[in-house]
């Protein structure tokens, strides 16, 4: 565990505005920083007609163009957060990582609340998807193949894209990577920034959820959840562990991370002494290597 997270213990794991705050404050001077000496930066795609479907494309420089590209969906409670740029701290640092892993980064932003309203997450995942495997206007190989990274609410929105609330799965989605989510919210008690999203309705919240989905998915998955997220998330991971052994009798890719509360990983994703990222880059590798979905 590097020591570098050692300032997140002291802010504990309660999700305040005071830890989102801390966290950042902690983290930004060791991210990982964009270099435009190796990296080109293709910021502002339209991948839709919102003015928020917008999406940032890391690209190496000087040598053969991968063909994987990694595309990060940020967090923020469905009603904050975005993709940043190379002029800001995140999330061009997970587009940087991407590249000194021999891969392509994107980052996107999505529509939020009150704009936004369940399943709208997965919809704008669907529409980037399209965007990026149709060669996102010539920038990427004919054939790219795509590997989603998401945190919080963005692997909420990921994990309601796998299950088929943006419509089918695009072939060029290889495996997913779901960080700190929710994903039953029959065993989960809502909080009032997510009634604004998915509404407070009970009756509507098996439709919601994406556990049975999650564990039934033809594609590989690759789950986290930190030593210092709040109990809510703990319990979600437990359930992934628990359908995962019930509904397939194998252990899912879960993985706990030491030192990390529920922002961190993202935003350390290429640090000196991030321990993530090379298990997110060799998820990865082996999801592109694998045969085509059909």
């Amino acid at each position: 565990m590097s020591v570098l997270l050692d300032p997140l213990r002291a802010l504990g794991a309660a999700l305040t505005p005071a830890v989102i705050e801390g966290t950042y404050a902690a983290l930004t001077r060791h991210r990982t920083r964009f270099d435009p000496a190796t990296t080109r930066a293709d910021v502002d795609l339209a991948y839709g007609p919102h003015r928020r479907n917008r999406l940032d494309l890391y690209r190496p420089l000087g040598r053969a163009l991968p063909d994987t590209v990694v595309l990060y969906v940020h967090g923020g409670g469905f009603a904050a957060g975005d993709k940043g740029g190379p002029g800001a701290p995140f999330f061009a640092n997970i587009g940087a990582w991407a590249v000194a892993q021999g891969l392509i980064g994107a980052a996107m932003s999505y529509r939020l609340v009150p704009e936004a309203r369940w399943p709208s997450g997965a919809e704008d995942i669907a529409a980037a998807v399209e965007f990026l495997a149709g060669g996102a206007g010539h920038l990427l190989t004919d054939t790219p193949r795509l590997v989603l990274v998401g945190q919080s609410a963005g692997a909420i929105h990921i994990a309601d894209y796998l299950a088929g609330r943006g419509g089918a799965v695009h072939r060029a989605v290889r495996g997913a990577v779901l960080m700190s989510g929710i994903y039953d919210f029959t065993r989960h008690d809502r909080l009032p920034f997510e009634e604004g999203y998915f509404g407070a309705d009970p009756a509507g919240f098996a439709a919601q959820s994406t556990l049975d989905a999650l564990t039934d998915c033809d594609r590989p998955l690759m789950f986290t959840v930190s030593e210092l997220d709040p109990p809510a998330f703990q319990r979600q991971a437990a359930l992934v562990v628990e359908a995962g052994l019930a509904r397939r009798g194998v252990w899912p890719r879960m993985h706990w991370l030491a030192g990390h509360n529920h922002l961190s990983p993202a935003l350390f994703l290429g640090a000196d002494g991030d321990r993530v990222g090379p298990e997110i880059a060799a998820f990865v590798r082996n999801c592109a290597e694998a045969g085509q979905v059909p």
